[in-house]
């Protein structure tokens, strides 16, 4: 009796469940609660929406007017994609932050985007392989770390079945959380699967949502700058990222790349920011660099480990000024854009050509 009961209370929670679920999805009530709260925020932060699974994504087709930019149908930069990979095309994926989406500050609350080094590097194979044999495929979004760059990776990366991965974060993990907390992903593969799946339920999606704390839109940060902040990604969570990263990739017949982030020679512009050295939550540009310095060499380690490519793009100390703008301590300008082009398709040359 007991038995039957406890199965009649399961087929009822399911199909309650059930309901609720079929109610969110014919309502868009999930939508309805996580709105639109970065429309009207700061002007980087407009490009977003709330996600589920992500936190934020970036708003597909949104023009940004101040740059000259339209994002793609999918909220990336370059041109429209389609799922289906065409015969004889070999697609190169690369994941990363806003170094990777491409954009720079050039004074204090101004910006510019140029030209991507994956643009720059497509451009490179179109007039080495002629157009249409290489797709270059950008999934930089502002403020991820290698949780976030994890989790796109197995909700939509990797299904767009791509030949490379190239992955390059370098400095988000290592900021302050503004939710005065580490996030880390799930350990176990067949736990990653359960989390797939649980996500496809809008219900679940919804009552999971963590939202993007304010302080990470605002920049200014709850906490007292120190040399130890509580970090978003620590560092044993950063090797675990990236590894797993590797490993879906390699799983999927995927080759992949890791690409350095080399920070900016500290210009007395970058020295006078202090709104934006509290933002990163750190006390000092010295110990910022000094942890930077420290994931960096985690990401060599994990690519050494893994038998996979690390590839160096740090400019030599009297070059170096060149390819950052005098503002900006992370993101590189058009010309470093260009050099790491320049350096990832030498190594994926060599690669193909080891073949």
């Amino acid at each position: 009796m007991t038995a039957r009961r406890l199965l009649k209370a399961l087929i009822s929670l399911s199909l309650t469940l059930l309901l609720v679920e079929g109610a969110v999805r014919l309502t868009d009530f999930d939508k309805q609660i996580l709105g639109d709260p970065f429309k009207d925020g700061p002007l980087l932060f407009q490009m977003y929406l709330p996600d589920s699974f992500l936190q934020w994504r970036n708003r597909p087709g949104l023009y940004l007017e101040w740059s000259g930019v339209t994002l793609n149908d999918r909220g990336y930069r370059g041109p429209d994609v389609k799922t289906v990979k065409r015969e004889g095309v070999r697609r190169i994926a690369v994941v990363g932050d806003s170094c990777t989406f491409g954009v720079i500050s050039i004074r204090r609350a101004a910006f510019e985007m140029p030209r991507s080094y994956a643009e720059l590097l497509q451009d490179v194979l179109d007039r080495e392989a002629g157009p249409g044999r290489y797709e270059v495929l950008n999934y930089g979004v502002m403020g991820y770390t290698t949780y976030h760059g994890l989790r796109l990776l197995r909700r939509q990366v990797i299904h767009d079945d791509p030949d490379y991965l190239v992955i390059r974060f370098g400095w988000n993990d290592h900021l302050a959380s503004a939710a005065l907390r580490p996030f880390s992903s799930v350990t176990n593969p067949w736990l990653e699967k359960l989390e797939d799946l649980a996500y496809g339920s809008r219900l679940y999606a919804l009552l999971r949502y963590e939202r993007m704390p304010a302080e990470a839109v605002t920049r200014g940060g709850s906490w007292v700058p120190s040399a130890t902040p509580i970090v978003q990604v620590t560092p044993e969570a950063y090797a675990r990222h990236l590894s797993r990263m590797i490993d879906i990739g390699r799983a999927h017949g995927t080759r992949p790349i890791l690409l350095d982030a080399p920070p900016a020679p500290l210009s007395p512009e970058i020295l006078a920011d202090k709104q934006f050295l509290k933002g990163t939550g750190y006390n000092s540009y010295d110990r910022l660099i000094e942890v930077h310095a420290m994931y960096q060499a985690i990401a060599a380690r994990v690519a050494t480990e893994k038998g996979v490519p690390f590839v160096r793009t740090e400019a030599p100390p009297g070059e170096a000024p060149r390819y950052f703008s005098r503002y900006d301590i992370a993101h590189p300008n058009a010309e470093g854009h260009a050099r790491i082009a320049k350096f990832l398709h030498e190594k994926i040359r060599a690669m193909e050509e080891g073949e």
